[in-house]
C-alpha cells in the first residue's frame, strides 16, 4: 500500500490536470489527518505541491453540507450542496471524476468542469431511488425521468 501511494505521488500526480480525492484519500496522500477547513486547504496545497495542476478535495465524508474544495495553485473555490438523507450514494466519486473529465473533453476550464460535475452528482443523489438492498447508486439519468 505504501509503495502504491508513493508511486502515485511520484509518477501519476505530476501528470494530472486534476485529482479528486475524498477526505480519507487526501489524508493518505498527504499523510495528515483532516478535521477542519484549514486542514482541507493544507491538504489541497500539499497535493498540488506534489505536481497535480489542480485538486478537488471532496467533502462528502464530513458533517454538514457537502462542500468540495477546489485549488489550482493560486485560487481556492468551494462548491457546496445540501446533504441528502439517502444511502443511494454508490458510485458518486467515480461519477464526479468522470463528469469532470467529460467537461474537460468539451473544452471547459477545470473550475467550470468541477462546477458542472458537482451539480450533476448533486442532482443524481437528490433524484436517486433504492435498488435492492444496501447502498444504491445515484440516478445518472435524472434529467430524462420526470
Amino acid at each position: 500500500r505504501e509503495d502504491a501511494i508513493g508511486s502515485l505521488r511520484t509518477h501519476l500526480l505530476p501528470l494530472a490536470m486534476v485529482v479528486t480525492p475524498y477526505i480519507p484519500e487526501a489524508e493518505a496522500l498527504t499523510e495528515t489527518t483532516i478535521v477542519s477547513d484549514a486542514d482541507v486547504r493544507r491538504a489541497a496545497e500539499a497535493i498540488v505541491g506534489m505536481g497535480s495542476r489542480s485538486v478537488v478535495v471532496k467533502g462528502g465524508h464530513r458533517e454538514g453540507p457537502a462542500t468540495d474544495l477546489f485549488y489550482d495553485g493560486t485560487e481556492f473555490r468551494e462548491f457546496t450542496s445540501p446533504r441528502f438523507d439517502t444511502v443511494n450514494t454508490h458510485g458518486t466519486g467515480c461519477t464526479f471524476a468522470s463528469a469532470v473529465a467529460a467537461g474537460l473533453a468539451r473544452g471547459m476550464v477545470v473550475s467550470d468542469a468541477v462546477a458542472l460535475a458537482k451539480d450533476y452528482v448533486t442532482e443524481g443523489i437528490r433524484n436517486s431511488f433504492s435498488i435492492g438492498k444496501g447502498h444504491g447508486p445515484l440516478n445518472h439519468f435524472y434529467r430524462f425521468w420526470e
